[in-house]
């Protein structure tokens, strides 16, 4: 592993901090309650505010803003993907959403900003995730993009439908192809809105995903957010008009409809998908009332396929 050399010798409170940054599980980010659990003794805040100045004069840390610091002792900065688990845990959490729809080929939009899809523990931890996200925009040039946090929906984040993968050098936890075009329907307005819902779904059917696990994705979302299975079925729907395709795929596509449908008439209710609620047109067999808004996006990027 390559080490920054300082350029002049470290002190005994820098040292200790130094080794912890340089070791492989090393934190990519670095503030001064994490540097003080690293010294041997207790050391007065201004002491250990003068012990972090120097490094950072020395190039081993660089200070992004009051109480935050990058670990650069190995003589590369850390990139935005890096720094994912830094900010995160201890919360359950997995990067989805546009940056991993380009992962998957479902959208051709390069990523810099990357979503994360975490579950709150309390609102203190949600106020430093907030926090350190805003801080870190101003490092974004060096960093290359900039992280959203995005508190998950659903109230709970189970394995089904994410897994480990290596995104940009990073390997990370993210969301699976399937839960990809499920959060599309989940997360609409941080995406970008329905016609980039639609466009996922479009590239998606031209690959060879499985239709079970997708099923089985909305299957357990639809337990606590109802309107899902109406509204991916009528997203999927949407997608297939004016589509061919062969047979066994139709086949696959049928049996996934027939299995939302079926979810979404569990109940009488009328469910809703899109920021407006009185300006809507309602679709009985997904009992589903589009906003006019999504409508028009799903129509625009029809026109251009």
């Amino acid at each position: 592993m390559q080490t920054r050399r300082a350029s002049r010798a470290l002190g005994a409170n820098e040292t200790a901090i130094y080794r912890r940054l340089v070791q492989p599980d090393g934190p990519k980010l670095l503030t001064p309650s994490d540097a003080m659990k690293t010294l041997p003794g207790t050391i007065g805040s201004s002491s250990l505010v003068h012990t972090l100045a120097s490094l950072e004069s020395k190039g081993v840390l660089r200070r992004v803003a009051k109480g935050l610091y990058l670990n650069e002792s190995t003589g590369y900065a850390p990139k935005i993907v890096d720094i994912v688990p830094s900010v995160f845990k201890p919360s359950t959490y997995y990067l989805g959403l546009n940056a991993v729809a380009n992962h998957w080929g479902l959208s051709p939009q390069i990523p810099y900003s990357y979503q994360v899809v975490y579950l709150p523990t309390d609102e203190a931890q949600t106020k430093r995730i907030a926090r350190w996200c805003l801080l870190l925009k101003k490092a974004e040039k060096d960093l290359g993009g900039i992280l959203v946090p995005v508190p998950a929906r659903v109230g709970l984040i189970t394995g089904k439908g994410v897994s480990q993968a290596i995104l940009d050098g990073a390997q990370l936890p993210i969301s699976t192809i399937e839960r990809t075009l499920v959060d599309a329907v989940l997360y609409t307005g941080e995406i970008g809105g329905a016609g980039e819902a639609l466009l996922w779904a479009r590239a998606a059917l031209g690959k060879s995903i499985d239709y079970d696990e997708l099923g089985r994705i909305v299957h357990e979302v639809s337990e606590r957010v109802n309107s899902v299975a109406g509204r991916f079925g009528f997203l999927i729907e949407t997608a297939l008009r004016g589509r061919g395709g062969n047979a066994e795929r139709k086949s696959s596509v049928d049996v996934l409809l027939t299995r939302l449908e079926r979810l979404a008439s569990r109940t009488r209710a009328t469910y809703n998908w899109g920021p407006e609620k009185t300006k809507a047109e309602y679709f009985e067999k997904w009992h589903l009332r589009v906003s006019v808004n999504y409508l028009n996006e799903l129509r625009e990027s029809s026109s251009f396929e």
